[in-house]
């Protein structure tokens, strides 16, 4: 079996000085620990405080509580609104009077939100970001991103076995509105053969081939799957809960590029807002992107850069990251999330990152509650079980194929205080034993004593 390709770098934050280093500017794949990048930046750029916003528009007029038009939604990727949020948008609707909408609801996704658009050259931004494994878009990890999102774009099927060996199993579709043209290909084995349920995205179409076996009689094996189309499902949804909270509408629910351009044109010609609704602070939708590693929240914070400062998310990372003096030739960065294997990032530069955090008061106060911690919750519920680093390491996780990594937080058994990123590329060994080496070495270092000296 070969060994990782290490890079690893150790400072104390207390004594100014490293302790310990391994490849520390070879730059490798960061996976998920690209998510530490992402916010530094952002809580920089934009501030712990920033808020997406979304505001509803209408080209229409109020008169005896009907709204004579469209009833018209404009965002900028907020990736937390789910039914509750909708709700809430329809309880102010009906306070300003509106029981009836006599036009559609139209979901209008025309913003650049930061993506590179040079290097593809497109109008607006692709929905996925550069570099992801096309294996990977079926899946709720790598789900498209936009301007209007619900329920982080992510749909949940079921699948059922049939009471029959070889029969075709049952496929159900427990969230209308993904958009997904479904091709079971699965079917019932027999109660001694295992289930495999597996997904695959067919290239530039809406199908989604679900395929396998799943054993007789067993339970259902529900997966989460990525929608087709972001804005459809938003527009969809905030249909359904207009009508189920006591608001009548008379039309469709329309993706605006349904439109034609005429009526494109018409439909948003002249609008006058209803409403503005803010998410909640970076601070604490950092908190899920982080400890549950969310890639739709990282991608579309990424892309906020880009849309907030009028150029490409990766141009203003790298200004930034250069600012504090990390060179492209230490960090480059292509996406929010770390899904991309075109990311590429070096310890020394991931632990310049959080020594810098960890040295502003404010920073500190904001970053540290989002990390994992250590043998409590997040990615990291289940590691470090009976440790040194229980209750004590903060760090984020970073997982893909061939890929483990850990950037963080720990404090030894002197008091010490710690900054680590580790990256371990390019193995076959078991990974879970890649793992436990990851955590061996924080174990160690939080049970490290250098007295006083």
């Amino acid at each position: 079996m070969k060994p990782p390709l290490w890079g690893i770098d150790v400072r104390s934050i207390d004594r100014d000085e490293q302790i310990y280093t391994n490849n520390p500017d070879m730059l490798l794949t960061p996976a998920s620990t690209q998510k530490v990048i992402t916010l530094a930046v952002a809580s920089q750029a934009l501030g712990w405080d920033d808020r997406f916003e979304t505001t509803l528009f209408t080209n229409g007029h109020i008169e005896r509580n009907v709204l004579h038009g469209d009833l018209i939604v404009k965002g900028s990727g907020d990736p937390t609104i789910d039914t509750d949020v909708l709700s809430s948008w329809v309880d102010k609707l009906r306070m300003q009077g509106i029981h009836r909408v006599t036009g559609n609801i139209i979901g209008d996704d025309r913003i650049t939100v930061g993506q590179d658009l040079q290097r593809r050259g497109t109008p607006s931004p692709p929905p996925l970001g550069f570099g992801w494994s096309w294996d990977d878009l079926a899946f709720g990890f790598a789900a498209p991103v936009g301007p209007l999102q619900y329920r982080e774009n992510v749909v949940a099927i079921q699948v059922t076995p049939s009471r029959t060996v070889n029969a075709p199993a049952e496929l159900t579709i427990q969230t209308a509105g993904s958009g997904l043209n479904f091709i079971n290909q699965v079917s019932t084995a027999s109660g001694t053969e295992p289930s495999l349920i597996q997904l695959r995205r067919v290239a530039n179409t809406p199908n989604l081939v679900v395929s396998g076996s799943i054993s007789l009689g067993s339970r259902a094996i529900v997966r989460s799957v990525s929608v087709a189309n972001p804005t459809s499902f938003f527009v969809q949804a905030f249909h359904a809960a207009l009508e189920a909270n006591g608001v009548v509408v008379l039309g469709d629910a329309v993706d605006i590029d349904q439109l034609s351009e005429t009526h494109r044109h018409s439909a948003t010609n002249e609008l006058y807002a209803l409403l503005t609704i803010q998410s909640e602070p970076l601070s604490t939708i950092a908190i899920d992107m982080m400890k549950r590693s969310q890639n739709l929240f990282a991608e579309s914070i990424y892309r906020r850069l880009g849309f907030s400062f009028n150029d490409s998310s990766s141009a203003i990372v790298a200004q930034l990251l250069a600012d504090w003096g990390i060179q492209r030739n230490r960090a480059i960065v292509v996406d929010g999330s770390g899904l991309s294997r075109y990311n590429y990032l070096t310890a020394s530069a991931l632990t310049d990152i959080l020594v810098r955090l960890y040295q502003n008061e404010v920073d500190q106060t904001r970053f540290l509650p989002t990390l994992p911690i250590a043998n409590e919750d997040g990615t990291l519920r289940n590691r470090f079980g009976g440790t040194a680093s229980a209750g004590n390491a903060l760090a984020k996780t970073g997982s893909m194929s061939h890929v483990r990594a850990l950037a963080g937080y720990v404090t030894t058994a002197d008091g010490e205080q710690l900054a680590f990123s580790i990256l371990a590329n390019n193995y076959s060994a078991d990974p879970t034993d890649v793992v436990a080496a990851i955590d061996a070495f924080v174990s160690a270092l939080a049970t490290m004593s250098r007295g006083d000296s």
